[in-house]
């Protein structure tokens, strides 16, 4: 049996293993720019935002292989199993107490892992580039409450999951996921009230103009948008953006302060138009319920792989956490060109609504040169870095699209 698990593990760390090199390889080397892109951005935008690009997916591939590389270590190497045994012996006995004692220094040890490289690309990188807004010391404070926040929800995580392992030894893979699940509806639904507060500030848009046309596109797409929110994002980045989320009572459209001030009303309106669309299409509805049976489906793996760790008398001991943390990593991995595959599709969608409800191509064109020139995004990326880990489709791609709309 541990042989089999031996293998079922190496299996998803090669796969893993592999996605990562392409993805490296890709970043480092990645090759002619499209000729396509060159009749709507010049030669020296497309290279400067190659070499913008370039850090941050470098940045997040060896973030990711050091992550890897430690978990794997303490979950598979006999020095890792004496370090949880030390801590056992330490703990006197306490299971609950050797079991909070792990997770919290494992949970200290892989966010002083990741911090050089969120701290560098984050901010020094946003700023070197003249995006970011932000002092270090308002960072400083952004990161403290994101830890915060993350340190709360994962205390409470280890504690039901080693809860429901105890009590629920044969189906508590059925209870995590069913938990989890409940936990995915409830973040879409609170995270506007709660969480996007704390980092944000957001009040509805006042401009009559804006005003009138969110009432004029509702009314078109058929839906009942009560207003669109303005998000302070000034504050930290020069970059424009809009996103929809929240459910039932809390769905919102933001629209960020740096689009409204830089950008003419017929691509504001084309922004509009584009979230409206997720709204029209129920792609918040349709993402949770693909959401819920992507939960299950992993949650039956985890308790599959987990089986290595299976104790053959007493209580599960207090590595499996780390080896929980290692399927995760390694099956959010694996599964990301899925999942960023339903995004692209979703985003298609919504393109195809904006281009309806507005009527002007032109303007929906325009925007996507306008974000693409003042947010340095990529017009010429490597096609495995777009299937692997694009959510939206390329900028070239989504003005083909409207082109031949």
């Amino acid at each position: 049996m541990n042989r089999q698990m031996n293998y079922l593990w190496l299996g998803l760390m090669v796969l893993a293993g592999t996605f990562s090199a392409i993805y490296l390889g890709s970043a480092l080397y990645p090759g002619q720019i499209n000729p396509a892109a060159l009749r709507y951005f010049s030669i020296e935008q497309a290279h400067s935002a190659r070499a913008y690009s370039l850090v941050p997916r470098v940045l997040f591939i060896t973030s990711f292989i050091l992550q890897a590389t430690a978990l794997g270590w303490l979950v598979f190497s006999r020095k890792g199993a004496a370090i949880a045994r030390w801590l056992e012996e330490r703990s006197r006995g306490h299971y609950w107490k050797s079991i909070l004692v792990y997770f919290f220094l494992l949970w200290f040890f892989l966010r002083l892992l990741r911090l050089p490289f969120t701290l560098f690309g984050n901010y020094y990188w946003q700023q070197a580039w003249g995006f970011s807004t932000q002092s270090l010391a308002s960072w400083w404070m952004d990161y403290a409450k994101s830890a915060a926040l993350d340190l709360f929800l994962s205390t409470l995580s280890v504690i039901l999951f080693f809860l429901v392992l105890k009590h629920w030894p044969k189906i508590w893979w059925v209870i995590g996921a069913t938990l989890f699940a409940i936990w995915l509806v409830v973040q879409n639904f609170l995270w506007p009230l709660i969480v996007s507060p704390l980092f944000n500030h957001f009040e509805p848009v006042k401009d009559p103009a804006v005003v009138n046309m969110v009432k004029d596109l509702a009314y078109k797409a058929g839906i009942q948008v009560d207003g669109v929110l303005v998000m302070d994002a000034s504050r930290r980045t020069t970059m424009a953006n809009a996103y929809f989320m929240g459910l039932g009572t809390t769905k919102q459209i933001v629209i960020y302060d740096n689009l409204l001030k830089n950008y003419p009303l017929d691509e504001v309106r084309a922004v509009l138009a584009h979230e409206m669309g997720h709204w029209q299409k129920g792609h918040i509805i349709r993402g949770l319920s693909l959401g819920v049976i992507g939960d299950f489906l992993v949650w039956g793996l985890l308790a599959l792989y987990l089986r290595k760790f299976r104790p053959t008398s007493g209580h599960y001991r207090p590595q499996l956490w780390a080896g929980l943390q290692l399927f995760l990593l390694l099956i959010l991995m694996v599964t990301n060109p899925l999942q960023n595959y339903i995004s692209r599709e979703m985003e298609k969608e919504a393109d195809q609504v904006s281009l309806e409800l507005t009527g002007n191509p032109s303007a929906v064109v325009r925007l996507q040169i306008d974000l693409a020139t003042k947010n340095l995004s990529d017009v010429s990326p490597p096609e495995f870095i777009v299937w692997f880990g694009y959510t939206h489709p390329t900028v070239l791609n989504r003005i083909e699209a409207m082109g031949d709309y």
